[in-house]
């Protein structure tokens, strides 16, 4: 018969001693990863104030200014045009857009065709 040569891996095994580096950086990335995600969740909202307000003083522009008799369906209105209506003593909330293009951030303003209100606004902001 045959003997079969048993080993022990038990005896030979070797500890390694215990360190706190991987809990550590484990924490580190678990930090990093909630710290971008504020700054995304933060920066979406302040996005969203902006072209609310973008798209509020476009509509009141839009209805001051421009007429809808012209065979276009679709008006644009930039940032400048809002900034020069407030120079002419308009009130336009014009917060949170300083940074913004003047004349690359622009409303598309769809109108209504029978009461030739503004029915869509699609802000598109350069900031």
């Amino acid at each position: 018969m045959e003997e079969i040569e048993v080993l022990d891996l038990g005896e030979n095994k070797v500890e390694k001693p215990k360190t706190k580096t991987g809990t550590i950086v484990g924490i580190i990335v678990l930090a990093i990863i909630i710290i971008i995600g504020i700054v995304f969740i933060t920066k979406g909202g302040t996005d969203k104030i902006i072209e609310n307000k973008m798209k509020k003083a476009s509509a009141d522009y839009f209805r001051k200014y421009m007429s809808t008799n012209a065979s276009m369906s679709t008006y644009i209105v930039t940032l400048d045009m809002l900034k020069s209506a407030n120079i002419k003593d308009e009130d336009y909330d014009l917060k949170g857009l300083e940074k913004c293009n003047s004349s690359a951030t622009l409303s598309r303003i769809t109108v209504d065709y029978k009461t030739g209100e503004p029915k869509n606004i699609e802000v598109e902001l350069k900031c």
